[in-house]
């Protein structure tokens, strides 16, 4: 099987908590032929003829997880992106127009083969937002798409809420807003970060017991992970300070993972990071998910062989599998 990992520089990947790097090494495990390329130095706004060979492969000889630059890797060269079985898309958000622009090529690539996830959607659909599609698990989540609206909806809230810029992640640009709030501090906020703001409920068991990231990779639950904020912040992304704990998932949350991993498997988005906050979905991450290193840890599990099991049985099945 070929396989390449299209994302960000080898020098930008977290240090010993990147779940890109551990599938990487689950892949060369297997003795899989696998490949590697930097969008960094690719120019996503060449016509796409150009844009694919443009792009610099190099492929992957040894995975040092630990090191600085985890990835061992050959000289670059050339190669046809058809010769691939699987392309693991692992670019990080923000949605910007780069990102954009990279996963609009991407997705211009035949349907045969196995894209985890499909860039058709992943520039598509907010993480921010899907919670919506789901009303049934999640706390009521607004989009606001001007000063007014934003207003609107923190004036008519009976409790303190969250905004959230619409295209970042990992908890940067996060704010805690009351209905007393004066409209310049309101103000201040949305200038920063329009055009979209998110805005949800503040959940209070944030700080009682934190926030649940659970995996999920073709419709099978690969394990959990239970965020925590540091002390005196309600913040619990790991990239804000927050430690991780085991935790059971409920019963509630179990179900609607179950829900929400089949509705988007039909949309060819088959790893998914779902969210909680209690029993509140609070985000479903499509982009680039995360936190397989801190669920290993916390389940004392190898949470790769399950993501990697799963992308051979997607790829045994692509025939009848959506396109």
């Amino acid at each position: 099987m070929k396989i390449l990992i299209a994302g960000e520089p080898n020098r930008t990947m977290q240090l010993g908590i990147d779940t890109g790097v551990v599938l990487a090494a689950e892949m060369l495990r297997r003795e899989f032929c696998v490949d590697y390329v930097d969008l960094e130095t690719a120019d996503w706004m060449l016509e796409t003829p150009e844009y694919f060979s443009q792009l610099s492969v190099q492929k992957l000889i040894e995975v040092k997880p630990n090191q600085v630059e985890p990835f061992v890797l050959e000289k670059a060269r050339q190669v046809k992106m058809e010769d691939y079985s699987v392309i693991w898309n692992r670019l990080d958000p923000p949605v910007n127009d780069r990102y954009i622009g990279h996963m609009k090529q991407f997705s211009k690539l035949p349907a045969p083969i196995l894209q985890i996830n499909n860039p058709n959607w992943t520039w598509r659909l907010s993480e921010h937002l899907l919670p919506q599609n789901y009303p049934e698990f999640s706390v009521p989540t607004w989009e606001c798409d001007s000063f007014e609206n934003f207003l609107s909806v923190i004036s008519r809230a009976k409790t303190e809420v969250v905004a959230k810029p619409l295209h970042l992640f990992s908890g940067l640009g996060i704010s805690f807003f009351s209905s007393n709030d004066s409209h310049e501090k309101l103000r201040q906020y949305w200038e920063q970060w329009k055009p979209k703001v998110v805005v949800q409920p503040y959940l209070a068991e944030i700080e009682t017991i934190g926030d649940l990231r659970i995996l999920v990779m073709n419709r099978k639950v690969v394990g959990s992970v239970l965020r925590k904020p540091k002390v005196g912040s309600r913040l619990a992304n790991i990239h804000q300070g927050g430690s991780a704990h085991f935790f059971n998932p409920t019963r509630k949350q179990l179900k609607a993972c179950e829900v929400i991993a089949n509705d988007l498997y039909s949309k060819g988005l088959y790893l998914l990071g779902i969210d909680f906050i209690g029993d509140f979905l609070t985000e479903v991450n499509i982009t680039c998910p995360s936190a397989l290193p801190q669920i290993n840890r916390v389940m004392n599990l190898q949470g790769e062989k399950t993501v990697i099991d799963e992308m051979e049985a997607l790829v045994r099945s692509r025939p009848k599998g959506p396109t």
